[in-house]
């Protein structure tokens, strides 16, 4: 198979195609068949070659295939597990998660123990549990993150929550259980030499543990493309190998045959010290292969190892094929290899460091943008700066300091010195960049057809290059950039609008979409309360709301109408207005800022309107009419913004939380008021929704935002058999998800849709 590695990963490629049943799966495995014997027969194979790659091929075809009997009998009630701890995952002093294999039926199981532990579980402990079952949560928003599907490609399709420590029963461990103490005890010993911010950064970039670096900066690093930075990949593992390397040789003066064996046997025992991340796996077995081939006097063939090294870690490890981490190594290290003999011919060092900077950042662009909807197009330079920093200085720098922690204690101070005046130079510089060319392009996810022109394109923008055709590579960068302008061309083409009532507990946000982009509108922008119970959480913003505009390809927003000033309503007001152009922001005439929010409207970029009854506004063309409030009503619910509006054909009526007897008021003002659908006021409560109000409006359909389970037990059982009474269908986002409507301008009728299956 020498030179033949790569036809190797495309038979597992085939076999997952086949395992999955995707699109045209077996016209897809007999074309490979007739590839692999066209081959065999114009001598480019041979015959163990030919029966290997379709072993392969057929071997994963059912390595990559779930058996649905690995599960558990009983999810009623309290259940006993016996199993083995399978990975552990997080440990701090109150929260301790891992994976369980539990014994009978290798099903994983994912605990999570919300209490002190005597002592953490090791990896390879047998373990009792004893407490109740739950299936992981679905995303219940379109872009949302799917914390059920990440587990599940996992096969972890259980949870279970321990809150006594009398509940689990844990001893032994095994040979790996052991190798992550030793990374304990390194831990302790860094918390003890180290200030927290080194503390930090020796944990990252050497034992690849993420949890205790600064919030702020990992948010920083993800906006820019970083983040590859703070993980352990080839990068770390070969400026650590090249460390040892010259210690080895240097200053132990052993032979190169000593230092080769040492280091094979560091980087057998690293990536579990490393936190066993894909990346560390993937540098340190291409390492090995090297190694080993040096020993056999053998002329290494990358692109061979790193195909092996692909198939052996699916092999033993078959999800790795959705983690993330996983792809962009493999993607970024494929990609540089097979255009090994363009850095060939190009002659300056920064020409070389500039090509692969910006191929490092493109190729995992379509996998960026279905992961986070968007790209940040200047991260090419400061990818560039930031790695020849972290490359050359810091991490060659955070490995000498913790070195010395070891074995030279006296000249401890001055690395440390160094570290702290090089993290704070760089902080200065990638804020600043942060600050003034922060400029990311919203896209949403990429379509399927586009994904694979992308790849095509690149494909034959690199092989021109290759050849200095450099007429085909402006003619490749041409179509490049057209697979972009269409993919932001999408939204603007499209005929139909929509209106999502997101699900984001007991709040209400109401994002409307007008067919071809015509305008971006939210009704109100709520959040549940931080743990203080004082003010707003920024958790929907960041989990629900701002996924689901990026996912949507949204990155300006026409109008924010805000119905009344709680929290449920506009708590979310502050983070859109920072991350999104908002052009205006639409109140009633007796809305009232809370504290310290007025500050956050920039009057420069966002204009404030207020509305009084019986006005109306248009924002792209949707004309809606102010119903209420007519007066004063000394209370901030009453107060809201009432809204009638037509979206297609369909009329909807948008109500705040108004109670009975301004819904009686509207009836007095509108006796003909008639409403297709109705979003439900104060989330269900029984003092709204009033008999003789639906029996008037006669809606069609009925929204309700609340939250799952809420304290105030909304919505009211009283209002719900109103609703059934009148044969009104109910929407609720708690057991519905998001809910969306799917309309055409003039076009009577629309489509309801939920989340939630």
């Amino acid at each position: 198979m020498r030179g033949k590695g790569y036809l190797l990963v495309v038979s597992l490629f085939i076999g997952y195609y086949a395992a999955n049943q995707l699109t045209f799966w077996p016209i897809v495995c007999l074309s490979w068949q007739l590839f692999l014997l066209i081959y065999y027969y114009r001598r480019r194979l041979r015959f163990y070659e030919l029966i290997v790659l379709l072993l392969v091929a057929l071997f994963f075809s059912q390595h990559f295939v779930y058996d649905p009997s690995d599960t558990l009998p009983s999810l009623e009630g309290e259940v006993q597990l016996t199993g083995t701890v399978n990975k552990l995952i997080k440990s701090t002093e109150n929260h301790t998660s891992f994976i369980l294999q539990e014994m009978k039926t290798n099903t994983h199981i994912q605990i999570n123990v919300f209490t002190p532990l005597s002592s953490t579980p090791n990896q390879g402990a047998k373990c009792q549990i004893i407490g109740e079952l739950q299936f992981p949560e679905h995303a219940t928003n379109p872009g949302q993150f799917n914390y059920h599907d990440y587990l599940a490609n996992q096969k972890i399709h259980y949870q279970m929550t321990i809150n006594n420590e009398d509940q689990l029963a844990c001893q032994g461990s095994s040979l790996v259980g052991r190798l992550s103490r030793i990374r304990d005890l390194q831990f302790e010993h860094v918390d003890q030499q180290f200030d927290v911010t080194i503390s930090a950064w020796i944990k990252s970039l050497i034992f690849g543990d993420r949890s205790e670096l600064d919030e702020q900066l990992e948010l920083l690093f993800e906006r820019w493309h970083l983040t590859h930075l703070l993980a352990i990949s080839g990068l770390h593992v070969s400026i650590i190998v090249t460390i040892l390397h010259v210690i080895f040789i240097y200053c132990c003066r052993f032979t190169k045959e000593t230092t080769y064996q040492i280091l094979i046997g560091f980087m057998l025992i690293y990536p579990v010290l490393g936190g066993g991340a894909p990346s560390i796996w993937r540098a340190s077995l291409v390492m090995i292969f090297n190694y080993l081939a040096w020993y056999q006097r053998e002329r290494a063939i990358s692109l061979d190892f790193l195909s092996i090294s692909f198939v052996l870690l699916l092999f033993l490890n078959p999800e790795w094929i959705f983690h993330l981490g996983f792809q962009f190594s493999y993607l970024i290290s494929f990609s540089l290899l097979l255009s090994k003999q363009i850095l060939t011919n190009l002659k300056s060092r920064w020409s070389q460091m500039w090509f692969v900077s910006g191929l490092c950042i493109t190729v995992i662009i379509p996998i960026q943008l279905n992961t986070f909807y968007l790209f940040n197009p200047i991260s090419i330079i400061v990818n560039l700066a930031v790695t020849f920093y972290f490359s050359t200085i810091f991490i060659p720098l955070i490995f000498t300091t913790y070195i010395a922690s070891l074995i030279l204690q006296p000249l401890l101070f001055v690395f440390v010195t160094l570290v702290n005046h090089a993290h704070n130079i760089f902080l200065v510089f990638i804020k600043f960049f942060d600050h003034y060319f922060y400029y990311p392009i919203v896209t949403g996810p990429l379509k399927p057809l586009l994904i694979l022109l992308f790849y095509l394109c690149l494909i034959y923008i690199l092989v021109h290059f290759e050849k200095k055709q450099f007429k085909q590579v402006r003619y490749g960068s041409m179509m490049f950039i057209t697979i972009f302008i269409v993919q932001q061309a999408i939204p603007y083409l499209n005929p139909t609008g929509s209106v999502t009532m997101l699900d984001i507990g007991q709040a209400n946000a109401l994002v409307i979409e007008l067919p071809y982009r015509r305008g971006v509108i939210l009704y109100d922008v709520g959040s549940t309360l931080a743990a203080d119970f004082s003010r707003p959480s920024e958790r929907a913003y960041q989990q629900i709301i701002k996924p689901f505009l990026h996912y949507s390809g949204i990155d300006h927003i026409d109008a924010i109408i805000l119905s009344h000033e709680d929290y449920d309503h506009l708590g979310s007001l502050q983070y859109l207005l920072a991350d999104f152009t908002v052009d205006t922001v639409i109140t009633s005439n007796y809305f009232q800022w809370p504290d310290g929010f007025e500050e956050f409207i920039d009057d420069e970029r966002t204009r404030h309107m207020r509305v009084n009854v019986g006005e109306s506004f248009s924002i792209g063309g949707q004309t809606f009419y102010c119903l209420s409030p007519i007066r004063d009503w000394q209370n901030p619910n009453d107060n809201s913004l009432v809204l009638v509006t037509t979206f297609g054909e369909n009329r909807w009526l948008l109500t705040g939380d108004i109670s009975e007897q301004v819904e009686l008021s509207i009836l007095r003002d509108y006796p003909d008021l008639s409403i297709d659908t109705l979003i439900v006021a104060h989330h269900g409560s029984q003092t709204s929704t009033s008999q003789r109000f639906l029996e008037q409006i006669n809606p069609q359909h009925a929204l309700i935002p609340v939250g799952r389970n809420n304290y105030f037990k909304h919505p009211s059982q009283t209002v719900i058999d109103r609703l059934n009474q009148l044969k009104i269908e109910v929407y609720r986002t708690d057991q519905d998800g998001a809910i969306q409507f799917i309309f055409k301008k003039h076009q009577k009728g629309g489509t309801f849709s939920t989340h939630l299956p």
